[in-house]
């Protein structure tokens, strides 16, 4: 059974949130160990190897932020394109609904039956 496109962009969706979700995870705990060692230390106490590890971090940190930036993008078009095709189908089914009210109300209108009533005898009459 093949997915529709509306069910892979809803699933493209999900994957992208949840990377975005890691990236964040991934950025919050290299913040925090980055705070640590800032906490840890003067500026007097590191030496020149503490300094480079520390720019590394920052930088790294900085990517990340980069990265996620970039995914949250690709979230939000997602969003779009999922909300357009939501749109484009609910017009579609709209458009069928209208069509099949309009052939059952003139089929309706081809079938009518004449009417039969009784005479006083009992005996069909038509009108």
């Amino acid at each position: 059974m093949e997915a529709t496109p509306g069910y892979q962009d809803i699933s493209a969706l999900e994957k992208s949130v949840a990377n975005a979700g890691s990236q964040l995870y991934t950025m919050a705990h290299k913040l925090h160990a980055v705070e640590r060692s800032l906490e840890q230390t003067t500026m007097e106490q590191m030496d020149e190897m503490e300094v480079l590890e520390l720019l590394e971090s920052m930088s790294e940190v900085t990517n990340e932020y980069q990265n996620l930036r970039k995914d949250i993008r690709e979230v939000q078009q997602l969003q779009r394109d999922v909300s357009s095709s939501i749109r484009y189908q609910m017009r579609s089914m709209q458009q069928t609904f209208h069509t099949l009210k309009q052939r059952i109300a003139s089929s309706q209108k081809g079938r009518k039956k004449p009417k039969k009533g009784l005479d006083g005898a009992g005996h069909g009459i038509h009108e």
